[in-house]
């Protein structure tokens, strides 16, 4: 029996090893032996998703640039800190950095995530309000520019045009009906998906959590 169970024990830890480390659950609390767990499975984290690796849009900001002036918009390689330090001066705080190519991440994040991250401190006002303007610029902005949107719309244009004689019975109100829809498709077909969004319509996930339950009430049929 002791042998059976070794067995099952390496080949579990075999089969453990296969799976990406972002598919593994995160290490219970409550096991005897969690630190020893947790510190092995942040170890597998950032080596599989939080060591960067230079890929061609890296280099997007740097076109026409030789090879040799080009930089990395992640700004990797960064710059190795041997200890945390606060310049009197400018009163600027560099923290310790050990490793050119890891991202910053948070242990207990990047446990619970499972995927890579780049986390920065917020340690100035000027920082707090460059944060609040990319993330602001980030949520409203549109997937497709404008001058993009209208050239896919003259598209849909161009296409009812073209099948104007073949469908010449129809009225103004269904000519406009598939004008409006033949453009929506040309520029819904352009629009770009996150990942997260695909996952949760591919898995049927809620979009948002309240801890009330609620009913809808429409007040024009009431009124009338």
């Amino acid at each position: 029996m002791k042998f059976i169970f070794i067995f099952i024990l390496e080949e579990t830890d075999s089969i453990t090893n296969e799976v990406v480390p972002a598919c593994l659950s995160t290490p219970n609390p409550v096991s005897g032996d969690f630190h020893r767990i947790f510190c092995k499975d942040l170890v597998r984290l950032v080596e599989t998703s939080n060591i960067h690796k230079h890929s061609t849009t890296c280099y997007k900001y740097s076109k026409g640039k030789s090879d040799t002036s080009k930089t990395c918009r992640m700004r990797m390689p960064r710059v190795l800190v041997k200890t945390s330090n606060i310049d009197l001066s400018t009163g600027q705080i560099t923290m310790r950095r050990s490793h050119l190519w890891i991202n910053n991440f948070n242990e207990w994040l990047i446990s619970a995530c499972r995927s890579n991250m780049d986390i920065k401190f917020i340690w100035s006002g000027n920082d707090a309000k460059a944060l609040v303007y990319y993330i602001t610029d980030y949520v409203t902005k549109s997937t497709l520019a404008f001058h993009d949107m209208f050239a896919l719309a003259q598209q849909g244009v161009k296409s009812i045009e073209q099948q104007r004689v073949t469908h010449s019975i129809d009225s103004a109100i269904e000519k406009s009906r598939k004008l409006v829809l033949r453009c929506y498709n040309m520029i819904a077909s352009q629009q770009e998906v996150s990942g997260v969004q695909v996952a949760s319509y591919l898995m049927n996930y809620d979009d948002h959590y309240t801890t009330h339950t609620f009913r809808n009430l429409f007040l024009i049929s009431i009124e009338n």
